[in-house]
């Protein structure tokens, strides 16, 4: 079955940093089709409030009206001919404002219809030289 074999995952960095998110698809049947890879930033904080809904509720919310509104900006597509697709999203110097949910989408086309896949990560940025939380300053 078609599935991603290597999945982004929440993750909180500090301001400045060098943050990278990896997506890794592999689809089925044989290997000359189209497989689209794409990364979408998706500016909600609604998501971080109730993580823990979020996480178990992220399969089911791949519903046609979840298509993304005015807050959502494709960030990059990569297109391959074959069956399985992998790209990682690097983020250089992340900014407060990169904060949000980052979206990896694959566009399998492998029967001659799309179908789209999707799986996201939210990511967390703290402002640099901040207190963080208490675990972090007990090294």
């Amino acid at each position: 079955a078609a599935l991603f074999t290597e999945a982004p995952h929440d993750m909180t960095a500090q301001a400045g940093e060098d943050v990278e998110m990896a997506c890794s698809f592999r689809g089925t049947g044989s290997p000359s089709y189209s497989l689209e890879i794409q990364w979408w930033y998706v500016r909600n904080h609604r998501d971080w409030t109730d993580k823990q809904t979020w996480a178990s509720n992220q399969q089911l919310k791949v519903s046609a009206q979840e298509e993304p509104g005015k807050d959502a900006t494709k960030i990059s597509v990569v297109k391959v001919v074959g069956s399985n697709i992998s790209h990682k999203l690097r983020l250089s110097r992340v900014k407060p404002e990169d904060e949000g949910t980052y979206e990896c989408r694959v566009i399998d086309s492998s029967d001659g219809k799309a179908r789209h896949h999707k799986v996201k990560a939210y990511l967390r940025v703290e402002a640099a030289g901040g207190a963080g939380h208490p675990q972090d300053t007990q090294l």
